[in-house]
């Protein structure tokens, strides 16, 4: 199995230089955020409408193993962020930025134009009772998932947006990553590795589903962050031998996955093939982002509009025209998103200053 991800991954790319991250279109992350995302709607589809969700090997749904995907991306370019402007009043509105003008349109277009279309409730019920605003503790990473009539005869009843969740989670990750840089655990990349390899031991200990049964869904993601910010922290050595240390990490992953050991392999061997794909430059893939990121946007709007098409289609449209049709309302409103309201907003990114 690990084999044939490894020739996958052979098979289209290039090998790598050094100026992969510094061209928007040089490299493959575009691509794996969109797969992602779109990886999410996919297995979403299933539990929305009721259907067993499928897995990966047996260990995560294969909604889950994107969201994985997405924090290794994250802890990667984050980490090659503040590397870049080791600043962190500039690196916290870099990540406000990115995070907040999205998820606060899509929450208030959620309260104000899709709840009242929605609700079973009149009008006037669904705007004076009093859990129709608590839905905008979102924006202040208190997940709410319901909002008064919205959804509540759907096959998965009464849950608005089910992406939520990580963004909360996603969050944290830049608060640990911007304290260590503050207390500087980030000067020497070595001292980084040991931190992170010091979690890994703590959360293998306390809350690894090989030991527990049960996946911590708050300290996996963490562990999958901080695999993505070790692999920068040491890009300088595996991007000697990128294609050495590919095997290195399968092997190694083969031997944890026959001893019983099937989520420590997953976290050896996921973030490095990830990494290693997306600092590639692969014909065509590359050139994913050319007309923008709508990724997050798809990760954010995604759900809801699901639900809302399933209200209204299913059962008559069934499992592939509901999800085909959710995809097409999702990709058009998610380039939208990241046109009108994400680009914009990243124009006030700060820049790097230059000392003379």
């Amino acid at each position: 199995m690990f084999f044939k991800i490894f020739l996958w991954i052979r098979i289209g790319n290039k090998l790598m230089t050094s100026n992969n991250l510094r061209d928007a279109h040089s490299n493959n992350f575009d691509f794996i955020r969109i797969f992602a995302a779109l990886t999410v709607l996919y297995s979403h589809h299933f539990y929305l409408t009721g259907r067993v969700v499928p897995s990966v090997m047996g260990i995560e749904t294969y909604g889950g193993a994107a969201v994985m995907v997405f924090f290794i991306v994250s802890g990667y370019l984050v980490t090659s962020s503040w590397y870049h402007d080791p600043n962190i009043i500039r690196f916290a509105w870099r990540r406000i930025l990115r995070i907040w003008p999205a998820l606060t349109l899509v929450v208030v277009c959620t309260v104000f134009i899709l709840g009242p279309v929605v609700t079973n409730l009149s009008l006037s019920e669904y705007f004076s009772h009093g859990s129709t605003y608590d839905y905008f503790y979102n924006l202040r990473m208190n997940v709410v998932f319901l909002l008064p009539g919205v959804f509540e005869t759907n096959p998965a009843p009464l849950s608005v947006n089910g992406s939520l969740w990580t963004i909360p989670l996603e969050v944290q990750c830049y608060v640990v990553l911007a304290f260590a840089g503050l207390f500087g655990l980030l000067r020497s990349k070595f001292i980084f590795v040991a931190f992170v390899a010091i979690y890994m031991v703590w959360f293998i200990l306390r809350s690894s589903a090989d030991l527990y049964g049960v996946i911590h869904y708050p300290r996996e993601l963490g562990a999958y962050f901080l695999a993505g910010a070790g692999l920068f922290a040491l890009k300088d050595y595996w991007r000697r031998c990128p294609w050495i240390t590919l095997l290195v990490c399968m092997l190694i992953a083969c031997l944890l996955w026959i001893s019983g050991w099937r989520y420590l392999a997953s976290w050896v061997l996921l973030p490095y093939a990830v990494i290693f794909f997306g600092v590639n430059s692969t014909p065509i893939i590359k050139s994913f982002g050319k007309w923008g990121d709508p990724s997050y946007g798809i990760y954010l709007i995604a759900f809801p509009v699901q639900q809302t098409v399933i209200k209204y289609l299913w059962p008559i449209w069934g499992f592939w025209g509901t999800m085909a049709l959710s995809t097409l309302i999702t990709i058009f409103l998610a380039f939208l998103s990241w046109n009108f309201v994400e680009k914009w907003f990243l124009k006030f990114k700060p820049k790097k200053k230059i000392i003379k």
